[in-house]
């Protein structure tokens, strides 16, 4: 017997109205809006994921409990992904600076001279002022 993972399992609107007790009408309206996006049956009825299940928590405990309207809901979503997103590529970032090739990278930077064609040139840039049209 093989066993689904809760996170294959789909609900239809009525089973999610009635977990969250929300009217059905309320899913549609979150939909409408963009803020969930639940997939479609091949006879178009709604069927929700686990992540649909938690971004619908997030939205009612900022409706119901801190008072947000749709707008507000809408930014604090938009911002919670851009910081996730942030946080994907500072673990990305620390993985590279902290990998065996970037420490010898740093180090044939920290000691490039001309003659090594480095890079970066210790020496040999000149600094220019430019003036500025009036």
């Amino acid at each position: 017997m093989v066993r689904r993972s809760r996170k294959q399992v789909k609900y239809t609107i009525s089973t999610v109205a009635e977990m969250f007790e929300i009217h059905p009408q309320t899913l549609r309206m979150y939909e409408r809006e963009g803020l969930i996006e639940p997939m479609r049956s091949e006879g178009r009825t709604r069927l929700y994921e686990e992540k649909d299940l938690e971004k619908l928590e997030i939205i009612l405990t900022l409706t119901r409990d801190m008072g947000i309207n749709l707008a507000g809901v809408e930014v604090i979503i938009e911002l919670r992904q851009k910081l996730h997103l942030a946080i994907e590529r500072l673990e990305q970032m620390e993985e590279v600076l902290s990998s065996d090739a970037f420490e010898e990278f740093r180090q044939k930077i920290e000691n490039a001279t001309p003659d090594m064609n480095a890079l970066i040139p210790s020496i040999g840039a000149k600094l220019m002022k430019l003036k500025r049209e009036k």
